[in-house]
């Protein structure tokens, strides 16, 4: 029966939304507004065309919220053919279909922007897919990816990358065979291009103009704790490195990744300070701002077991900038930390979807404990503060309505399923979605049915 059909629910939500708690890249300012034409984007891409000195001269980043944005900014570059060059934790050579490729490209050259890359229940393609979909559009002359590998150049094998391409299904077994190591940069041909795949620490030279793009997924694998690996010193040597190849670009991007659950919600600072380092590269050989320098001390205390004194160092700077949602959320986790704070902590991270909905991603995380602890009512709360909080993410309505059935609450959850049903759901990523949906509220109204009968 209905309160049992939950896996098709669960699977779905998992994939835009599983990540595990470990400090900054483990449970994250505002993503700024992208332009709203097409006309936009060819302007600035013409006011660009005199290409800058990477991290030596100033630059303006354009951050999105998952990879395939940035197909709007490189579109406009298209007349340009740049090289990419990407740091990133997977190559995003996932293969689309040809029905997918042909409707990205149409949109494309309709100057469709908006929501075009990010429509949750209609993508055009899926985030892992872009830099594939940017070489079947003819939009780059190569193809340069940083890889976030934490050994050293010499151990790197040939073997080994030929062997995860494949099963990342970015080549083939042929294209796999074709690639060479030198010097830590594996190279190949990608859709007809080269494609060069670089340990961090490898010198290379690109010629030409280069857009770059900066995927926070990058930092992940590479981030083992503040006692470790401290975040901004991370940050700080992949950025002097990329200074140091001499890069002339005429693009510069970042994507948070965040929706997908590949990044936490706790590292979403980072896309500010990106922007400020490349505002001001400058910043790069000088004493870091006082406010990084005081989140740096908020990160490590609680490895040292300090996290009232991690709580007060939070509080001191929500106070004087208040109006930072990555502030909120993280004094929200620490304050869970704290014995005598746990009744506070809900507030803060109320004050972090208050400022940007993204976190409310976090309720998705609280639900389930709270089921655990034996409080279903705290659970379904923690539920529909995600559905407020983020009312535009499908996933967390139907998430929403699964748990109202299991709660007995028919009406309200059959009012969800079919706005739920009413939307457009893509025909090649969720063929069978209006049949499950269709099917859930048809068994909702069957047992309600028979529960009125029995009374």
């Amino acid at each position: 029966m209905i309160r049992h059909i939950a896996l098709f629910s669960v699977v779905l939500l998992l994939l835009f939304l599983v990540y595990e708690h470990a400090g900054v890249f483990a449970a994250t300012s505002t993503v700024e507004a992208v332009p709203k034409t097409a006309t936009e984007l060819l302007g600035q891409a013409s006011a660009e065309k005199t290409a800058k000195l990477l991290m030596e001269q100033p630059t303006q980043l354009q951050r999105y919220e998952v990879p395939s944005q940035a197909l709007q900014q490189w579109f406009a570059l298209r007349d340009t053919r740049p090289a990419l060059l990407f740091y990133a934790n997977d190559p995003l050579l996932q293969s689309t279909t040809a029905t997918m490729q042909k409707n990205l490209q149409a949109r494309l050259a309709d100057q469709d922007q908006g929501v075009l890359f990010t429509d949750f229940t209609d993508p055009l393609i899926l985030p892992k897919m872009t830099v594939r979909s940017a070489l079947q559009a003819g939009l780059f002359s190569a193809v340069y990816w940083v890889m976030p590998e934490k050994g050293e150049i010499s151990e790197l094998s040939i073997d080994t990358f030929r062997k995860q391409m494949v099963q990342s299904g970015a080549v083939n077994d042929d294209a796999a065979k074709a690639f060479t190591l030198r010097d830590g940069v594996f190279s190949g041909m990608v859709g007809g291009v080269p494609f060069h795949a670089l340990h961090p620490q490898a010198d290379f030279s690109i010629t030409g103009p280069v857009a770059f793009h900066f995927d926070l997924g990058y930092l992940a694998p590479l981030y083992k704790g503040e006692i470790k690996t401290p975040i901004y010193p991370l940050i700080y040597q992949a950025l002097k490195h990329l200074r140091a190849q001499k890069v002339q670009t005429i693009a510069v991007s970042l994507s948070y990744s965040q929706l997908s659950g590949e990044v936490p919600l706790g590292s979403r600072f980072i896309g500010e300070a990106f922007d400020q380092l490349l505002r001001q590269p400058k910043m790069l050989d000088e004493r870091m701002p006082d406010i990084w320098r005081e989140r740096a001390k908020a990160l490590y205390l609680p490895e040292m077991l300090m996290v009232n004194d991690a709580r007060n160092t939070l509080l001191q700077l929500v106070d004087s900038h208040h109006d930072d949602p990555s502030l909120h959320f993280a004094l929200y986790q620490v304050s869970r930390e704290v014995r005598e704070a746990r009744h506070a902590a809900l507030g803060h991270l109320a004050n972090a979807v208050q400022l940007d909905p993204i976190y409310a991603l976090e309720y998705l995380l609280l639900a389930p404990v709270a089921r655990e602890k034996g409080h279903p009512d705290e659970a379904l709360r923690m539920l529909r503060l995600a559905h407020e909080g983020y009312a535009d993410n499908p996933f967390i309505t139907l998430e929403l309505a699964r748990a109202l059935l299991f709660a007995n609450h028919d009406d309200d959850a059959i009012v969800l399923l079919q706005e739920l049903l009413a939307l457009n759901w893509s025909t090649t990523i969720y063929p069978d979605m209006p049949e499950f949906l269709q099917q859930l509220i048809t068994e909702a109204g069957s047992q309600k049915s028979t529960e009125n009968s029995k009374q």
